[in-house]
């Protein structure tokens, strides 16, 4: 079927859309919609579309926004700070599958030295993509396993530049593998040391001068000229274009423009990124696959355990982490990724590796990135279920470790989470010579504090046993300060279980204050405090005194913030946002063939709807919404509070009346 370049797009996004909010609606990721999508849509299914330069062209600019991306991302002092988890587990993470996986696939499609390296180096890559996104939904990125995970994905990502380096030496050449490493090294090195020296101070002069003019168009386009020039230059000197955008990212990654490059280059990058896996998806030739089912299913039963067991084995000898965390470490990170179907796309177009043996590969890295999400979820499950009693070891040691750390402890709060808010309050109870043991999840937040002689221990606070080895019934109090509201209606369900505690829960969202409080739970409410706070910070800078200021906080404290939990609310908030702040503010402006003009709020039962009337204003002067017998004129605005749905019934009612009335009026 012939195409244009418009007719291509049309059916590409047409298609992707289709198949991704499909994927999106069951949870699964936009990768796997992407790469299904273009399987539909290309020459071996529905041949709705061929392969054309277009598209290979557009692809690869998804793939050069993505590494300047993550080289605006990168940060060698983060990468010291966790370099035992990064470098040593993720390096060794990526040497040693390089070389098993690398070496097996040798053996079994004959391949020479280089090629082999390279398959063996796309097969040690993980998905980022799926990891992160299933992690955050089940709020693991802070447990052992969840940072190890994604320690080794940084080392994954930045170990795909020297194969970024190698790959077009080595396409099209027979030569000597290790004499063209060595020149494309040489190469890479040469054009980082000549950006280093001639393209920082304009960079960031360049950068300085477009910011002053205050247009946002003009930036984005000097990041889209930044990000496509590097890569041009990479690839004239015979490098990888999206080895020349890593290095622009890294070194604008040290300006202060970083933050709001990355947020122009998104847009494209998501979307041309996206068109690189819908071309992959394009060459999955599903007849192949259906023909040759039996050996990617070996494949794949190969793949995946032997890269369990790897990882698994890594990170319990270098990082040092529990038999069970490291075999779901393994589990995480089990399938391919996006950077090894970029690796094994590029080989297979450089002809280091016949179709075949491309199409194998590609069947394998797909299904085992399907199969990701249940890894990832079920993770312990299934790690528990190959460890036997062994797997409920875990557990049982950290539950001795918090015990250990609580001995002797009586009369002490415990903070649950300790990251700003937790450091906050341990600091103000140290103050007070007030005992505290805190529970966290984060491995170098711990490691830090613990250094400094904090008290801090590794621990799930959600899980009732570890709560009852840190004391619990022999606290004063327990302070929840995580900042996502789910996990804080864990650990106090998991309290209350056990004890009736005081209990602070840190609120961030205020939809969640009646079920804390029906828990049995104080609550700070962050935002509203924060808001009051700062408004008194503007008064006494007004001039106004420390004494009014006082009086008007415990006013508004001991009326539970109500002046505070009503605001108008604008047209693009977000449904989050619509549910965290329900009561909204609605002003209603009274015209003069309205119901309400000539009655009384009070006959007009505004308030019988569950609708607060908060002031009135008329001709410019504001008469209090409690005085209900005041008889309403054309031209009143009323200040309503109340629901949505509530505020609509209300309105009706000022407007038209109610529909007795009306039909009486009929």
């Amino acid at each position: 079927m012939p195409h244009g370049m418009l007719e291509t797009i049309l059916v590409l996004i047409a298609t992707a859309t289709a198949v991704v909010a499909l994927f999106r609606a069951f949870g699964l990721s936009a990768v796997l919609g992407y790469l299904v999508a273009g399987m539909l849509a290309g020459p071996h299914a529905l041949g709705w579309l061929p392969e054309s330069p277009q598209t290979t062209t557009l692809a690869e600019l998804g793939v050069i926004f993505l590494l300047f991306s993550i080289g605006l991302e990168f940060s060698l002092p983060r990468l010291l700070a966790a370099r035992r988890l990064v470098l040593g587990v993720g390096g060794l993470q990526v040497l040693a599958c390089t070389v098993v996986l690398g070496g097996l696939a040798g053996a079994l499609w004959s391949l020479p030295l280089a090629p082999a390296l390279v398959v063996g180096g796309a097969l040690a890559m993980s998905s980022t993509a799926i990891v992160l996104k299933q992690l955050e939904e089940q709020l693991e990125i802070n447990t052992r396993q969840g940072q190890a995970a994604v320690s080794v994905l940084l080392f994954q990502d930045l170990a795909t530049v020297p194969f970024l380096v190698l790959l077009p030496s080595l396409a099209g050449h027979g030569g000597d593998p290790a004499g063209e490493l060595v020149l494309a090294m040489g190469k890479a090195a040469g054009l980082f040391a000549l950006f280093v020296l001639t393209g920082r101070r304009l960079l960031d002069r360049t950068l300085r001068r477009v910011a002053a003019t205050r247009s946002l168009e003009l930036f984005m386009l000097t990041a889209l000229l930044l990000a496509l020039t590097a890569a041009w230059i990479s690839q004239w000197a015979g490098l990888s274009a999206a080895l020349g955008a890593f290095m622009a990212g890294m070194l604008l990654g040290e300006t202060l423009f970083r933050h709001q490059l990355e947020t122009d280059i998104r847009p494209f990058r998501d979307l041309l990124l996206g068109l690189f896996f819908l071309t992959i998806g394009m060459q999955l030739d599903i007849g192949a696959l259906w023909a040759q089912r039996a050996q990617v299913a070996l494949l794949l039963a190969a793949y995946v355990p032997l890269k369990v067991l790897l990882v698994a084995g890594i990170v319990r000898l270098v990082g040092r982490e529990p038999g069970p965390a490291a075999l779901q470490s393994g589990l995480i990170l089990a399938q391919a990724g996006e950077f090894g179907l970029l690796l094994v796309t590029m080989a297979a177009q450089g002809r280091l590796i016949e179709e075949a043996v491309y199409q194998r590969l590609l069947d394998t890295m797909v299904l085992s990135m399907a199969l990701a999400p249940l890894l990832v979820r079920y993770s312990d499950r299934i790690g528990s279920l190959l460890m036997g009693r062994r797997g409920l070891a875990g557990e049982e040691e950290i539950a001795q470790r918090i015990a250990a750390a609580s001995e002797g402890l009586e009369g002490h709060v415990l903070i649950c989470g300790f990251g700003r808010v937790g450091q906050n309050l341990a600091r103000i109870l140290d103050m007070q010579k007030i005992p505290y043991l805190a529970l966290d999840l984060d491995p170098q937040r711990l490691e830090q504090a613990a250094s400094a002689g904090t008290r801090v221990v590794f621990g799930d606070a959600t899980r009732p046993a570890l709560l009852a080895a840190a004391g619990l019934r022999q606290a004063r109090a327990v302070a929840v300060t995580f900042d996502d509201p789910e996990t804080e209606e864990r650990v106090v369900t998991a309290v209350r279980m056990q004890c009736d505690l005081p209990v602070l829960v840190r609120l961030v969202e205020d939809r969640f204050e009646r079920r804390f409080l029906e828990a049995g739970a104080e609550v700070f409410p962050e935002g509203l405090e924060s808001s009051l706070l700062y408004g008194a910070q503007m008064l006494l800078l007004l001039g106004v005194s420390h004494s009014v200021v006082e009086q008007l906080l415990a006013r508004i404290r001991a009326g539970d913030y109500q002046e505070l939990r009503t605001f108008f609310h604008d047209t693009d908030e977000s449904e989050a946002e619509s549910e965290n702040y329900h009561v909204q503010k609605r002003a209603v402006t009274l015209g003069a063939e309205d119901h309400a003009v000539g009655r009384t709020p009070d006959e007009l039962g505004i308030e019988r709807l569950g609708v607060r009337l908060l002031d009135v204003l008329r001709g410019g002067v504001r008469v209090p919404g409690a005085l209900l017998d005041t008889r309403l004129r054309e031209g009143d605005v009323l200040v309503l509070a109340g629901t949505p749905a509530q505020l609509d019934q209300a309105e009706r009612r000022l407007l038209e009346g109610t529909r007795r009335e009306l039909a009486a009026a009929g």
